[in-house]
């Protein structure tokens, strides 16, 4: 490689180095004044509290000016809670289909617990399945309606008809709340609330929330620099609206109006500014809220793997979000977070029934399921940024499954999809490899023009270019593959740091390709997390390449450049098996085309 050549090789791989460093700043947080947090927030349990949303008891337009005053359906203050009044056990029933269990309690009528039969909780071969405990905050539970809250009981029983239980409630008002939960195909429930005013009165029926139960992190021992697994997602109702990933950094709350912070600055912190200014951790609240006072379509909670997502047929006047950092981490670390959606007040006539719908998904982040839902909730796969960039990690995962299903294998199947990126790229990677042959060979005259030239930088570059532009060679072809192949690194990284699927898949000696190998972890005592083999490996083919590399340039760029395997080895050893398997892989087959290409050549040169 020439200077420039060399000089652009780096530059991409010290932006891959900074774009990480960056989501890694992103993610932490350099407060600079401690914020004014709740009293229910500083108190103090890791678990994120319930913040009852605004009420609203004024009368509908709607209403008959003739009729009685509405009678108001009592509100839950928000500095107050609900005295428990369970009269009775709790009882629960389970919702079934080939692939998931949603358990649904009488107390609060939501889903307390989920059961996801198809992935494992553990590496282990006898694990039992993911279960998502949402008790602590039951999904679909009511928020801010006195008589209906999750300290109530409701009348629990199978409907006679489809997948489905049935939930009855009442209050002092007259109100009954008559509860549909249907559970469909994949991991989709629908939920039908039927307000029924069985008083001689209107009934005001104020706003109130649903809850979207809590997310946990998932902890991983792979190091994707600063990623935020853990995460809230919402579409706001409006025409063009993109979808936001309430995450990290100024992404927090960045369309909102009237002043709002952001999660980080709520906790004490910012997306910016110096670490001399961080908050001491023990300073800060360990519960925050946020309100989103934009309608919104819907709202999603997600870890690493699996998400919830509501999804209100009348769309939410506004939503909360909600985040509980890890009391025990030496660092900032938010591990828990939910959610709960904004309804509107409405008026209810005597005799009349107000009927409202939600769709609700709770379930793995898997591609095939998530676009069939509409309304962009396939967005909550982190295929973040451009448009054509969320294009090619769809074209990229669609293409890993469609080799899975051939050879049910996930680790063959990223060598397989390697080399069909190696396939698609040959023309270009040839041409490179052809052009710097030619370079290498005008090497001698290149030293001449240094040398002639040496006190004279600008007219020796003249005369370097001018050399090149006489023997037809272009000294941007040796980077040329590597430009246009960093986009599908990058989507490849972004596919497979968070795909599902990869989750457990073993390959050869290779556990688990969503994690390093941690080979030998516990057995030894350094390193703790064990050895991953598979870096040193890709560290290996990198040094190879390079001796096959037709040399040219600067000898001591070409020293400097000799540190290149050791950089990569350094920031691919702790990542995911499987994108180290990838990038090894491509080395191998780039390899491959260098030999192939140098047989050609003494072939040729034989035959003259």
């Amino acid at each position: 490689m020439n200077k420039q050549d060399i000089t652009i090789v780096v530059l991409l791989f010290l932006g891959l180095l900074g774009w990480g460093y960056y989501q890694r700043r992103q993610a932490l947080l350099n407060p600079p004044a401690p914020p004014a947090a709740s009293a229910a927030a500083v108190a103090g349990s890791n678990r994120v509290d319930r913040v009852e949303p605004r009420v609203l008891t004024a009368a509908s337009d709607t209403a008959p000016t003739t009729a009685p005053a509405p009678v108001a359906a009592a509100a839950v203050p928000a500095t107050a809670k609900e005295p428990v009044r369970h009269e009775r056990p709790e009882q629960t029933l389970l919702l079934t289909n080939a692939i998931t269990g949603i358990t649904v309690s009488s107390w609060g009528g939501g889903v307390t617990r989920v059961e996801l039969s198809e992935y494992k909780a553990t590496v282990a071969s006898d694990s039992g399945p993911v279960i998502l405990d949402l008790s602590s905050h039951p999904a679909l539970s009511l928020v801010g309606l006195a008589g209906f809250s999750v300290d109530r009981d409701y009348e629990l029983r199978y409907a006679p008809e489809g997948n489905a239980v049935l939930l009855t409630c009442s209050n002092a008002t007259g109100l009954v709340l008559e509860r549909r939960l249907e559970l469909g195909d994949h991991y989709r429930l629908k939920m039908v609330d039927t307000f029924i005013n069985r008083s001689e009165a209107p009934v005001a029926l104020p706003e109130y929330a649903l809850a979207l139960g809590p997310m946990q992190a998932i902890q991983t021992k792979a190091s994707t620099r600063g990623q935020t697994y853990l995460g809230l997602d919402t579409l706001e109702d409006k025409g063009g609206a993109s979808v936001e990933t309430w995450a990290k950094g100024e992404h927090w709350w960045k369309k909102t109006r009237g002043g709002l912070k952001s999660l980080p600055q709520l906790f004490g912190g910012s997306s910016g500014g110096c670490s001399r200014n961080r908050m001491p951790i023990d300073m800060m609240p360990l519960t925050v809220s946020q309100e989103v006072a934009t309608p919104q379509t819907w709202v999603a909670a997600k870890n690493k793997f699996f998400v919830q997502i509501m999804a209100p047929e009348e769309p939410a006047t506004s939503c909360m979000l909600q985040a509980a950092r890890d009391p025990e981490a030496e660092h900032f670390a938010v591990n828990e977070v939910s959610a709960e959606v904004v309804l509107s007040s409405k008026v209810i006539a005597p005799g009349e029934t107000l009927e409202r719908g939600v769709a609700y998904y709770v379930g793995p982040k898997k591609f095939s399921i998530l676009k069939t839902l509409g309304a962009r909730q396939d967005e909550v796969m982190l295929y973040a940024w451009w448009g054509w960039f969320r294009w090619l990690c769809r074209v990229l995962l669609a293409t890993l499954n469609g080799l899975y299903a051939v050879i049910p294998n996930y680790g063959v199947a990223i060598i397989l999809l390697t080399a069909i990126v190696r396939i698609l790229f040959w023309p270009i990677t040839h041409k490179s490899t052809q052009s710097m042959k030619e370079m290498q060979k005008v090497q001698p005259l290149v030293k001449e023009i240094r040398e002639k030239y040496k006190d004279k930088p600008q007219k020796m570059n003249q005369e370097v270019m001018a050399l090149y532009k006489v023997h037809k060679i272009n000294p941007m072809a040796g980077c040329l593959p590597i430009v246009v192949q960093m986009p599908v690194f990058i989507a490849l990284f972004t596919v497979l740091r968070s795909a599902v699927e990869l989750r457990f898949g073993s390959f050869l000696w290779i556990a688990d390709l969503s994690e390093p190998e941690g080979l030998w972890a516990g057995a030894i005592p350094f390193p703790a997390g064990g050895i991953n083999i598979l870096p040193f490996f890709m560290a290996a083919t990198m040094f190879w390449q390079q001796k096959l590399t037709p040399s040219g340039g600067d000898p001591q760029q070409q020293k400097m450049m000799q540190f290149m395997p050791l950089f990569m080895l350094f920031m691919f050893y702790s990542m995911p098996s499987a994108l180290v398997l990838y990038w090894s892989v491509s080395q191998g087959f780039s390899i491959a085309q260098m030999l192939h290409s140098k047989r050609l050549t003494a072939k040729a040169e034989e035959g003259k």
